[in-house]
């Protein structure tokens, strides 16, 4: 019974039945400030003996070791709790999500094949002219042959012999490097480009262009022991000059064959030589492989210092910052784990020993049963308990009963249905909570899109419009960057050998072949990547979850009225097409799948672009340029105009460039309805040239519209600045390649020139092209002129004919308003008298180079009429330099002795180059500070021109007026216009000077060269500018071939003229200097036109000295210039406008619109200026006449 009481009492109120933990029995003790005794709770003293002092006495000792020993236990388990909490299973996963190493490095791998890179220094341009250099018949019947590399050399001292992986060169092996395919020129198959090696290696073995090259060649075909062969000769034979350049991919060579030690000594002495940051890269990936992750941490980001745009690097040192991280917690955790054994194993030795002393105790206390009862007793006294006393071996005892089993049942149940009520209501509870699901808009979504969506609620309407990462451009160039550079901005490049290989030949864009690019956000410092990926919560190739749908803009575009640029025809045109495979732009398709590494397919990632806009996650303006992109590269340019709409509407200004770029290209291809479009995309472009400046996209695609245009000098230009942002944009040097080859072929075609003479002299009013030609055409009596068919051909036709070339300009015209009537009929006379006429053009351009005459409006629109050929196809008749009296104020004195105040010129170190002064305002370094007065014009003048275009009432880039803009104010800075001021213009006849009928000596190739000036006056010629002193080294000026038409066949004067020389003569050879591009000449004529021309003529010389001067960046010299020939004569259209210019490109934009401005009150019509102060309105904040 008393074993039954115990068990149930036990099931009950899960009561322990141990030594210590059971029921309370008590000794007494005295407190601790020995006033009073406490009960002890359990007491061990309750001993078999009590009366056995003893055994009283071996129980104390025993529970005292027990006490001590508990408290060593206690420890151990302090530390083995802190060792514990310190073992984290998940601690590299924490790690790569908080360091911000790891969060850079990504989940990029650090093993040994991340290392292995292949690595150039930029494309081989030198070596492959050279190969191209050497012609071969390529009999296509004969087999192939490829460049071995067996000119005898046993040993050679420049090779590394010594090197482990030269002794070792036979075994080397390493993976065919098809990504050096990229190298050679995408017309070369690898069978043919090893053909045409092999073919030089045979003229000449031992060059070491070509033995690069067949080292080149073996690496793409993952042969490395005849690559190593190539190498080793190339080693012995190189110059100074490529030496670096041939160890540092030897090295690399050695390096993906598995001796990296060998490849940094080899990286080492290229770095002595060249400092650039694929060198660095190169080496930091050694230095890793070697383990030395120190060394490659610091070179890394050396790398990223010399070539910010070598993000590589970044992520490279981050993540190996972030392994040694790892390796550093996994280490302390080893450590951690080890000492959580050595503290448990101590833990459970003392336990032990306590178990052991326990149960030695225990020995001496009463059993349970035995404290049940003795319980039960002192229930008895104490509440009244059923108790009773018996007799048991003549001793009384006391034992204790249940008598009511049922009421204490009852007890127990009714506690545990209350127990279970309880547990039943909180259940629900939470049942209710776990139910409870925010919104889901499909109730027949997947569990997996439902988890998705929940996991995306934090993340939505999170704008983070700000960016990561530095902006690509402007990019600083390395040293082989701007070699290269400088060798496509060479005018010997490229060369005829490489115009005529079928190997170099590149297309220019057409309308048939445009190029398909994207102004990527990334260029902006935002990753796209994390956007599509992070953002949306999806891990590293991850699916988005289904169902997938493309991205339509059209539910997110506001009501807000279309901007200005929606208005153009061009746009409207390209909007109105719907889906078509002949839109679709499928290069773009690589592109767009790089977004996410490859990893994922197109349709995952228009979801996602999809849902980045519905839950609007990420800066929305990029979210619809990736849409816009998506959508061109399916051909459906209606849609792709739709979300870039919505990308302008949320940002119309910073960052909208990579809107108006994809506009730009979708109405270049699918605008082509509008017969003007291509002026529209002019318009977008210069409005994204506007908004960032440095991007060479922009300034490409200008370049390919004005090819479009036919306007092939501004697209020199435009790709030209595109290749300076950005010498390794492979597009831009293929159209620049083609552009300058284009050019020089029509150099070189003879036929193509322009040459003009009258049919024959019993037919004086028919004119042809050409000796044997039968494009002909007549003048009528009004001047205008009239294309015939006219038989040509007869022996007895061209013995009559009259070869007099036409030889001066028609639209030169006197000064006087009232005798122009009279000068245009004495030029028709000239016109009938005389042999040559230019032919008319259909197309005329008069956007970037605009000659000048002294502003007649009459002369204006006959230079309109009439367009010249380009300088290189015209026929040049001879100039006669005859003797002339010289007044008396021009006379010249013999000698010239004064001392004039001027500042000190600084003079360059050294030769200038544009390596070393990238952009031509840089020239404003050498000049002369300005002067305090500046020259400005009148202020009747400026207000009489602002009847003509005023001020507009709200001049923003999007107000109407601003709406049709095509010029930006880069190209007002940077792109001079040529300018020049008629002698006629101030009442000379050339007719006393040149010899118009005298006939032509066609064998002869005279140029009009001026005469050095005996004794130059120094204040007239303006020798105190730094500008003269620097004349032969304008490196940023260039042929003036908008001044061809004003030159129209002055040229082809006697070599060498002795004796004196009339001053307009002077000027007008310096025209021909001028569209030359031979300053040095043109300077040399102009002093001498100043030092010999009245007081009153000097300005004629003057605008041009000034022009040149603007020309080759030198503004300070320009204004100063332009300011004296102002004060000459106040009322000439062309200074007004030259000095106008010359502000704009000096940025002082209100000085410019006041020279503009008198410009239009002396010619009201004269549509540049007025461009230009448009221009000036719309594109600069603050600027007016009034400040």
């Amino acid at each position: 019974m008393i074993l039954k009481i115990c068990a149930e009492t036990c099931l009950l109120f899960i009561l322990p039945l141990f030594l210590y933990d059971g029921l309370c029995f008590t000794h007494w003790m005295v407190t601790d400030d020995g006033l009073s005794i406490k009960a002890v709770s359990d007491s061990p003293y309750d001993m078999i003996q009590p009366h056995s002092l003893v055994q009283f006495l071996d129980q104390e000792r025993k529970l005292g070791s027990i006490a001590r020993m508990r408290d060593f236990i206690q420890e151990h388990e302090k530390n083995i709790h802190v060792h514990e909490d310190a073992d984290d299973p998940e601690l590299e996963t924490k790690i790569r999500k908080t360091d911000e190493d790891c969060i850079m490095g990504g989940f990029m791998s650090t093993s040994k094949d991340a290392f292995l890179l292949a690595y150039s220094l930029g494309k081989l341009v030198e070596d492959l002219e050279i190969l191209a250099s050497i012609e071969f018949s390529d009999d296509i019947k004969k087999p192939r042959m490829e460049p071995h590399c067996t000119y005898d050399l046993q040993f050679s001292i420049y090779a590394f012999e010594h090197f482990p992986s030269m002794q070792q060169r036979d075994t080397l092996k390493i993976i065919p490097e098809a990504a050096f395919q990229k190298l050679i020129p995408p017309n070369y198959s690898t069978a043919e480009f090893g053909n045409h090696i092999a073919k030089a290696l045979e003229t000449k073995p031992t060059g070491d262009s070509f033995l690069r090259l067949a080292a080149l060649y073996w690496r793409i075909k993952g042969d490395a022991p005849k690559a190593v062969e190539c190498f080793r000769r190339a080693l012995h034979f190189t110059t100074n000059k490529m030496q670096a350049r041939t160890q540092f991919d030897f090295g690399n060579l050695v390096h993906r064959a598995g001796y990296p030690s060998d490849a940094i000594v080899l990286y080492q002495l290229a770095l002595s030589k060249i400092n650039d940051a694929v060198i660095h890269m190169a080496l930091a990936d050694a230095y890793a492989l070697v383990q030395n992750r120190s060394e490659a941490v610091e070179q890394y980001n050396i790398a990223f210092s010399l070539d910010p745009s070598m993000k590589n690097a970044q992520v490279k040192a981050a993540a190996l910052k972030c392994d040694q991280k790892l390796i550093s917690a996994m280490e302390e955790q080893h450590k951690n784990l080890l000492d959580t054994i050595r503290e448990k194993n101590l833990y459970n030795d003392k336990h032990g020993a306590i178990k052991k002393m326990e149960e030695s105790a225990k020995e001496n206390v009463i059993d349970v049963e035995e404290k049940m009862q003795s319980a039960l007793i002192y229930d008895h006294f104490t509440y009244d308990s059923s108790c009773r006393s018996v007799s048991i071996s003549d001793r009384l005892v006391m034992q204790c009963s249940v008598s009511d089993w049922r009421s204490y049942r009852a007890v127990r149940e009714e506690r545990h249905r209350k127990l279970l009520a309880n547990v039943k209501r909180n259940a629900a509870k939470n049942a209710l909570k776990y139910n409870a699901r925010n919104v889901v808009e499909n109730l027949n979504d997947s569990h997996e899109l439902i988890v998705f969506l929940e996991k995306l609620e934090h993340m939505k309407e999170m704008n983070m419009d700000e960016p990561i990462d530095k902006p690509i451009y402007p990019q600083k160039l390395l040293p082989s960057t701007t070699e290269l550079l400088e060798h496509y901005l060479d005018s010997g490049w490229p060369n005829k050998t490489l115009c005529e290989s079928s190997y170099w030949h590149f297309s220019l864009p057409s309308m048939e072949h445009l190029p398909q690019l994207f102004l990527s956000p990334d260029n902006k410092g935002f990753r796209s990547s994390d956007l599509l990926g992070k953002y949306l919560g999806l891990k590293d190739g991850e699916k988005h979850p289904l169902p997938w749908h493309p991205p339509f803009c059209g539910n997110y575009i506001s009501e807000k009225p279309l901007l200005a640029i929606f208005e153009l025809p061009g746009i409207r045109a390209a909007a109105a097409h719907g889906h078509s495979l002949q839109f679709t732009e499928d290069k773009l398709r690589p592109l767009f799948l790089k977004l996410m590494d490859d990893k994922i397919t197109e349709a995952d990632i228009a979801q996602r672009i999809g849902t980045l806009m519905k839950y609007k996650i990420g800066p929305q303006w990029l979210v619809y340029n990736l849409a816009a992109l998506y959508w061109r590269i399916v051909g459906a340019p209606g849609e792709a105009i739709t979300c870039l709409r919505a990308a302008l509407q949320i940002q119309p200004g910073r960052y909208a460039d990579v809107a108006l770029v994809q506009l730009a290209q979708i109405v270049m291809r699918s605008g082509t309805d509008y017969d003007d479009y291509l002026s529209d995309v002019a318009v977008l472009l210069n409005s994204a040239m506007h908004i960032d400046q440095n991007e060479p996209i922009i300034h490409f695609l200008m370049g390919v519209v004005r090819i479009l245009q036919k306007k092939h000098n501004t697209a020199l230009t435009h790709v030209r600045d595109a290749l300076i942002l950005d010498p390794l944009f492979q597009p831009v040097v293929a159209v620049l390649h083609a552009l300058k080859c284009l050019s020089k072929i029509e150099q070189g075609l003879m036929a193509e020139r322009l040459h003009l003479r009258c049919f024959s002299q019993e037919e004086p009013d028919v004119y042809c092209l050409g000796i044997h030609s039968d494009r002909c055409f007549t003048v009528s009596k009004k001047g205008e002129f009239m294309g015939i068919t006219y038989p040509v051909g007869s022996k007895r036709e061209e013995e009559n004919s009259c070869r007099r070339a036409f030889s001066f300009a028609p639209f030169i015209l006197p000064a006087n308003p009232s005798s122009v009537k009279e000068a245009e009929q004495k030029v028709q006379k000239q016109l009938i008298k005389h042999s040559k006429v230019v032919q008319r053009k259909t197309n005329v351009d008069v956007s970037d180079e605009i000659p000048l005459d002294y502003g007649a409006e009459k002369s204006l629109r006959k230079i309109k009429k009439m367009i010249a050929p380009s300088m290189k196809n015209f026929f040049q008749t001879e100039i006669l330099f005859t003797e002339s009296i010289v007044p008396k104020e021009a006379g010249m004195i013999d000698s010239w002795e004064m001392d004039v105040l001027v500042d000190k010129i600084t003079m360059p170190e050294g030769r200038l180059t544009l390596a070393r002064i990238p952009e031509r305002r840089g020239m404003i370094a050498f000049d002369i500070p300005l002067p305090p007065e500046l020259p400005l014009p009148s202020k009747d003048q400026i207000t009489s021109g602002f009847q003509y275009i005023p001020l507009p009432p709200k001049h923003t880039p999007n107000g109407n007026f601003c709406a049709n803009t095509k010029m930006s104010l880069a190209i007002l800075r940077e792109q001079s216009t040529s300018t020049w001021l008629s002698v006629t213009a101030k009442g000379v006849n050339l007719e006393e000077f040149i010899d118009f009928q005298a006939s032509i000596d066609l064998n002869e190739d005279f140029e009009p060269v001026c005469p050095e000036v005996l004794s130059p006056s120094p204040l007239l010629s303006l020798d105190h500018l730094p500008a003269y002193h620097l004349r032969h080294q304008f490196i940023y000026y260039k042929p003036e071939k908008g001044l061809t038409d004003a030159f129209l066949k002055l040229g082809k004067g006697k070599e060498r003229i002795e004796g004196d020389v009339h001053w307009s003569l002077s000027t007008a050879s310096a025209l021909y200097w001028r569209v030359r591009g031979d300053a040095v000449n043109a300077l040399k004529c102009l002093r001498q036109s100043l030092n010999s021309a009245p007081s009153d003529m000097r300005d004629v010389a003057l605008v041009s000295m000034a022009n040149i001067y603007q020309q080759a960046g030198l503004l300070h010299s320009a204004l100063i210039t332009g300011g004296f020939a102002l004060k000459m004569s106040p009322k000439l259209v062309a200074i007004h406008f030259t000095l106008a210019n010359i502000y704009a490109s000096l940025e002082k934009y209100q000085h410019a619109l006041m020279f503009y401005y008198s410009t239009l009150s002396m010619q009201s019509s004269f549509e540049p200026a007025k461009e230009r102060i448009r221009t000036i309105y719309c594109f600069t904040e603050n600027t007016s006449i009034q400040s």
